[in-house]
């Protein structure tokens, strides 16, 4: 594992640890499921000095993190979300908890979850949303009217490959994550 310094203005007080973590993580930390949220403690200084702190945590605590809204509509206008996609992307939206919602720093997408610590419902990008599904993973679907960069005769995938629930990379044919386990 590629251990990297911690930027210096990052404030330290705002990193945190899972008793049984390898990382250290911000409390808005897309990994942090319900229960991990409940077990954090403040990183001591023996954390900060062995463990890596995580690259999501990096990137948002160096750019200013997420940026949370108070409603869908609202975060529809600050990606922004072209007009003519926004009426099936509200319609997505209607169908789901949208208790809490977000822009992470990189501003690529616009995330909706039922609250703190549990796994978002969908990501709406420009073009596409990606649904979480009952039994796990995301499905994607394009937003109507989207053509996509595939030429002809060249079929859409089956189905997205499976998704580590925690650190959001993809699974190996075993089913396991690498990163986590």
């Amino acid at each position: 594992m590629l251990m990297l310094p911690t930027p210096p203005d990052i404030d330290l007080d705002s990193l945190f640890r899972v008793p049984t973590g390898k990382m250290l993580h911000a409390r808005e930390c897309q990994h942090l499921t319900e229960k991990s949220l409940a077990l954090l403690e403040p990183a001591t200084e023996l954390d900060l000095a062995k463990l890596p702190l995580c690259s999501s945590c990096r990137d948002a605590l160096s750019t200013g993190g997420r940026a949370h809204y108070t409603s869908f509509d609202a975060a529809l206008e600050a990606l922004p979300v072209p007009v003519e996609h926004r009426p099936h992307m509200r319609e997505v939206a209607a169908a789901l908890d949208t208790a809490q919602v977000w822009i992470p720093a990189s501003r690529s997408y616009i995330a909706v979850s039922a609250g703190p610590g549990i796994e978002a419902s969908a990501y709406f990008h420009k073009t596409f949303v990606d649904v979480h599904q009952e039994d796990g993973g995301y499905v994607r679907e394009w937003v109507p009217g989207h053509r996509t960069t595939r030429s002809a005769g060249e079929a859409a995938p089956a189905q997205l490959p499976a998704v580590c629930p925690t650190c959001f990379v993809q699974l190996p044919a075993s089913g396991r994550c690498d990163e986590c386990d």
